[in-house]
């Protein structure tokens, strides 16, 4: 047997998600072993990428 949903359960899901959210963080890079042995300055890239991570955080 069908059931139908009816406007007002659809029009109260839609409020429900327009609703005050916190800011969502911004993603993190992607991490790949290689980072973690590609030579990047005079460090790895793991460690550039970390690091650049970090100010980014705190700048925020």
């Amino acid at each position: 047997m069908e059931q139908i949903l009816r406007t007002p359960f659809l029009t109260a899901l839609a409020e429900a998600e327009t609703g005050t959210k916190p800011k969502p963080k911004p993603l993190r890079a992607p991490l790949f072993i290689q980072d973690a042995v590609t030579p990047w300055a005079s460090s790895t890239m793991l460690l550039a990428l970390w690091r650049l991570q970090e100010t980014g955080d705190r700048g925020s």
